[in-house]
């Protein structure tokens, strides 16, 4: 469905996520040569955020139940655990949380199934590139495996990654680093030789924290000021992670 395709970021909005970071005067982490990048997937490498807030909206509109943005945004980037703890809290003990998410599954899958998964912009040349140049990429996504691994098989790029650690495999949710620390680790790398691309504001934390780059590219999350203004770089989509890795490189030297 069109409504679901990845957009191109309003510039405005771009500039202004800049600028704040400018006015914030963080100087730019010294991270020596980046040996591996590590994806979020949904809203970084997938345009399914928005899609995931539309079957929910759905769901409630079945149920009767109002699943407001507010609450949406703050799953955004958690792990199923920290998920199902934020809709209780809305709903009630009596709220079935399982069946609301079966039926908000059963709406999600229909429409991959019908239109396919929606990559975002630029992530194949991105792919492309770090194979050439021998860079490393692991997936480090909040989404239990077992969907996670679907999606990314679905839209052909499981075969292209070199490590993966899902939400159900780790104890801590983001904004704790911990599912970027094991990331690191799978792919032989030292937190400070990773560069993190995220969307959310639980998933930027935890990037700041693992302590090596981060790169924020926006989505539909909202994120403070005092989050972005803490990130390594903000770019408009994966494509331009291109250019600024072969700046970096290049300073790097």
């Amino acid at each position: 469905m069109k409504c679901f395709q990845a957009e191109v970021m309003n510039e405005s909005v771009y500039m202004r996520i800049k600028h704040s970071r400018e006015r914030a005067g963080r100087k730019r982490q010294n991270t020596g040569m980046i040996k591996g990048v590590i994806f979020d997937m949904d809203g970084t490498m997938f345009d399914t955020e928005r899609l995931s807030s539309y079957c929910w909206k759905r769901t409630g509109e079945n149920l009767g139940i109002n699943v407001t943005d507010e609450l949406m945004n703050d799953c955004r980037g958690k792990n199923p655990a920290v998920i199902r703890r934020l809709y209780m809290e809305a709903f009630g003990e009596t709220f079935n949380y399982d069946a609301a998410r079966a039926a908000k599954h059963v709406i999600f899958n229909e429409i991959i199934a019908g239109d396919g998964v929606p990559v975002k912009k630029g992530l194949e040349e991105l792919l492309g590139y770090l194979e050439k140049q021998e860079i490393k990429k692991a997936v480090a996504t909040s989404t239990e495996k077992k969907r996670a691994s679907k999606l990314l098989q679905d839209a052909g790029v499981y075969e292209k990654m070199d490590a993966f650690v899902y939400g159900d495999e780790i104890k801590e949710s983001k904004p704790d680093p911990e599912i970027f620390r094991v990331a690191a680790e799978k792919i032989g790398c030292k937190p400070e030789e990773c560069l993190v691309l995220e969307d959310s504001e639980a998933g930027l934390r935890a990037g700041i924290a693992l302590g090596g780059a981060i790169i924020y590219i926006p989505d539909i999350a909202i994120v403070s000021e005092q989050v972005t203004a803490k990130v390594t770089e903000t770019l408009a989509d994966l494509g331009k992670v291109i250019g600024w890795l072969e700046a970096h490189r290049c300073n790097a030297k």
